[in-house]
């Protein structure tokens, strides 16, 4: 029940933040860059250029003008170049996360599968179920920190566009993540009461493997 717990902690503040932050989280960089060279050359002008207007409260106190890799010396003060380099950093975490949007679902879809086994009487199949459990968690968890914790884009647009349906998808898929393991974690034993949670989970898994599904197709084709 701890690991579920601090699952559920990481997953609120992950779907939280991805899915508040306004506009497209996904942009493509490679504009951004262009658009370094025309920056103002006034100080205060020249660093709001370089920061998106609509930061979430995460990116600022991360990759703010004074936020915490700046001021621990992992990113260095904000400069054209700075952000150049951020920017590919960015890419580059956005790609893993895709990736690893896609190692979730196929763990999740695994899970499901065994879950379902399990339900239908086989259960010498459990502690298979158990393990991609925690694979899943593991999975989510890493996928989702890659988006949070990525530089923000120079320019975030207010604006629909698949990224935005994607975002709200994962509200979705992120509340069954935090639902199933709980519902699953919750039956003990094979009796009316239980069997009522386990057809709740049953249904949760799978709202949650198709919403997940939905969220990467969004961003992929």
């Amino acid at each position: 029940m701890k690991s579920i717990g601090l699952f559920v902690v990481v997953t609120l503040a992950s779907s939280f933040v991805c899915a508040g932050m306004p506009g497209s989280g996904l942009e493509p960089a490679s504009s951004d860059t262009l658009q370094l060279i025309h920056a103002d050359s006034t100080e205060q002008a020249h660093v709001r250029r370089l920061l998106p207007e609509n930061m979430s409260f995460v990116e600022k106190g991360l990759w703010g003008e004074n936020g915490l890799v700046r001021n621990i010396g992992i990113a260095s003060t904000l400069t054209p170049e700075v952000r150049k380099n951020e920017l590919d950093v960015r890419r580059t975490m956005l790609s893993m996360h895709q990736v690893g949007g896609f190692v979730t679902l196929g763990l999740l879809a695994t899970t499901v599968y065994f879950g379902q086994r399990v339900l239908d009487g086989h259960r010498d199949l459990l502690p298979t179920h158990k393990a991609f459990v925690a694979a899943t968690i593991s999975s989510y968890s890493l996928t989702a920190l890659l988006s949070v914790l990525s530089p923000p884009p120079l320019i975030r647009r207010d604006e629909f566009s698949t990224t935005t349906l994607h975002k709200t998808l994962a509200w979705i898929h992120a509340a069954g993540m935090i639902v199933t393991p709980i519902l699953g974690a919750m039956i003990r034993h094979r009796n009316e009461s239980d069997m009522r949670r386990a057809h709740f989970h049953q249904i949760s898994a799978y709202i949650t493997t198709a919403t997940l599904a939905a969220a990467m197709v969004t961003v992929t084709f």
